[in-house]
């Protein structure tokens, strides 16, 4: 083999090397980009989590007053009656 070849060869090789070079970082760019999507999905996820909390919260509250309301009624319909 001539040094000519082996000089061709080898330049193949790294034209073939760098080309995947290239391809591993567009993959690896792309994955990044789905990780902080994803992150910011389980940000968004975790301050609704804490949002439902606090408005159940809110409507066990309410529904607490809406009872003793409700009773505080029936207390005045039977005085009413009586």
């Amino acid at each position: 083999m001539s040094s000519v070849t082996v000089l061709t060869i080898v330049a193949v090789a790294l034209a073939v090397v760098i080309a995947l070079l290239f391809r591993l970082v567009s993959v690896l760019d792309s994955a990044e980009l789905s990780l902080r999507r994803l992150a910011a999905d389980v940000r968004a996820a975790r301050k609704a989590v804490l949002e439902a909390g606090d408005l159940a919260a809110a409507v066990e509250r309410d529904a607490g007053r809406g009872e003793a309301a409700l009773r505080r009624l029936e207390e005045l319909k039977r005085g009413r009656r009586n």
